[in-house]
């Protein structure tokens, strides 16, 4: 697993086209449930899904990614496999659930 922290919109865009899978996970600066969902995501990816890379998205820091992206809660989280949106969750979102979506798409690519 490889975090990275998108710094414009287009390196996002690059991630994701460039990488098998990405996790995008957007946030900003007033959101302390994002701040606790991060390192959950993260060792998530880490322990279950090491070949999907995490992508942080701070909205406040490039709010052209709220268009771009369809986001209009935080946080939400975006997974990307082969450059295509597979799994969206926003708001309420549930760690086990993620999971078990994620292992479904994981299985069939990385297996």
């Amino acid at each position: 697993m490889e975090y990275q922290f998108a710094q414009s919109l287009e390196e996002a865009e690059k991630i994701i086209s460039e990488k098998e899978a990405v996790l995008i996970f957007f946030s900003d600066e007033s959101c302390n449930v994002g701040d606790a969902l991060a390192p959950k995501l993260q060792k998530l990816l880490k322990e279950k899904f090491p070949l999907i890379n995490f992508l942080e998205i701070n909205v406040q820091l490039i709010p052209e990614a709220r268009g771009k992206f369809n986001i209009f809660v935080i946080p939400s989280v975006l997974v990307y496999f082969d450059g295509r949106e597979s799994i969206r969750m926003a708001r309420h979102i549930n760690i086990s659930e993620l999971e078990s979506q994620l292992n479904r798409i994981y299985s069939l690519m990385f297996s």
